[in-house]
């Protein structure tokens, strides 16, 4: 028998001010009751054979009747009567559970989950929970009485926790008492949110997945508990409202937050691409993204064949994979080198090496060569080379040293270089 999973975008969560929660803010539109009916025959037409479980997830609570009309809620139940659907799991805020409501799944094993996130009131209150633990022990009392079984949820990483390790323990404690099952979370920053702002200033940092398994990996094995390390797939999306303009030379366009974190992102989450297992340093360019400037354009064309090659720019938003170029601040800044003084030089080496040596100390593994394709009077080189021989690492430039000029590596002499140079390394690979 297997699960089954409904997303309805129905309606916003009637609170919608959690800290961490860019879900609960998003407006979705509620649908009539026949485009609803039309919804859910759909879905149950798009079954395969041998669901018994459907779970729902909705931004916000299945039981409100702002989200989901007690008209539409009776039509699903009766689908999954029809169905022959065993159990549903319907996510809800504590104050929507009421008997009458669970009295109408009747006929139907009803689970609901309930995100609590911390046995605290203190910080349910700081995160702007906007219940307390006695309105979730009062559901659970209700889903039990009924025989409906509770759900929890539990946010490992808040902020304003000392201790997280003892807070989780507490939580989990607490939590056992009251629920049938529980998912411990990794929270991660979602872009409309003050929390992301907090990961912005650095007042928050979300875990790594090595982090979160550490913290909770005593409870994987538990029969009641589940680890959830990737809630979604987190890519930093900043809203517009936070963007700014990033043309400039000197210390605030090396170290600006916006890049500060998606250099934490590179480094604490991203994974680079399977099959690739060659790095190739490239050059940034005037022209955003990348791709649509003449010298990359002159590379990508070479490059094109040649799927093993992994492409990873230098510039002073720090180290940018290939797949990031159109995202915001790296398809939005502006360093005009021609404003360069020796002390900016200097400087860009320094925060660009330092950069290089933790992208290679945290990604170096999953590469079998490391190249690069840069003027050999470039800071950017000058940053490669110290943070190789810091490593020990070596690292071939495919350049000729031989090439000259300001836009060197748009002639052809430097692409055929290019060329020769990558079918030499791609066959060692």
């Amino acid at each position: 028998m297997s699960d089954a999973f409904l997303v309805l975008k129905s309606g916003r969560c009637a609170w919608g001010k959690c800290l961490f929660c860019g879900y609960g803010r998003i407006q979705g539109e509620t649908p009539s009751l026949e485009g609803f009916r039309e919804k859910i025959d759909d879905f149950f037409k798009s079954l395969g054979s041998g669901v018994d479980h459907v779970k729902v997830y909705g931004s916000g609570s299945f039981l409100d009747e702002e989200q989901v009309s007690k008209a539409s809620r009776e039509y699903f139940i009766e689908k999954c009567l029809a169905e022959g659907i065993d159990k549903i799991t319907v996510e809800s805020r504590p104050g929507f559970i009421s008997r009458e409501k669970i009295k109408e799944f009747q006929g139907l094993g009803l689970e609901v989950a309930v995100g609590l996130e911390i046995a605290s009131d203190e910080i349910l209150d700081k995160i702007s929970k906007g219940f307390h633990l006695s309105d979730f022990e009062k559901a659970a009392s209700l889903l039990h009485e009924e025989e409906a079984s509770l759900r929890t949820y539990l946010l490992v990483n808040l902020p304003f926790i000392k201790n997280l390790e003892e807070s989780l323990e507490e939580s989990v404690n607490y939590a056992m008492r009251y629920s049938d099952s529980i998912v411990l979370i990794n929270l991660l920053p979602h872009g409309h949110t003050p929390l992301f702002r907090m990961w912005l200033s650095g007042v928050w940092r979300f875990l790594s997945r090595e982090d979160f398994h550490k913290l909770a990996g005593r409870y994987e094995s538990h029969p009641r508990i589940e680890l959830d390390a990737e809630t979604f797939r987190f890519v930093p999306i900043f809203p517009k409202e936070l963007r700014e303009n990033l043309s400039g030379v000197g210390e605030r366009y090396l170290t600006h937050p916006h890049f500060e974190v998606w250099q934490d992102y590179i480094l604490r989450w991203y994974r680079p691409p399977l099959g690739k297992k060659i790095l190739l340093f490239l050059p940034c360019s005037h022209r955003k993204p990348y791709s649509r400037s003449r010298t990359h354009r002159g590379i990508i064309g070479i490059l094109r064949d040649y799927r093993e090659i992994h492409e990873v720019m230098l510039s002073n938003a720090g180290v940018v994979p290939r797949e990031f170029e159109n995202y915001y601040p790296f398809n939005s800044y502006d360093w005009d080198e021609s404003r360069e003084t020796g002390e900016i030089k200097a400087r860009y080496t320094e925060v660009t090496g330092e950069r290089i040596k933790r992208y290679l100390q945290a990604h170096g593994g999953h590469y079998r060569r490391v190249l690069c394709f840069l003027g050999y009077e470039s800071e950017s080189f000058k940053a490669l080379r110290k943070a190789c021989n810091g490593l020990g690492m070596e690292c071939r430039n495919l350049l000729s040293k031989e090439r000259e000029g300001k836009r060197v590596l748009q002639s052809e002499e430097a692409l055929e270089d290019l060329r020769r140079g990558v079918e030499n390394e791609a066959g060692k690979v």
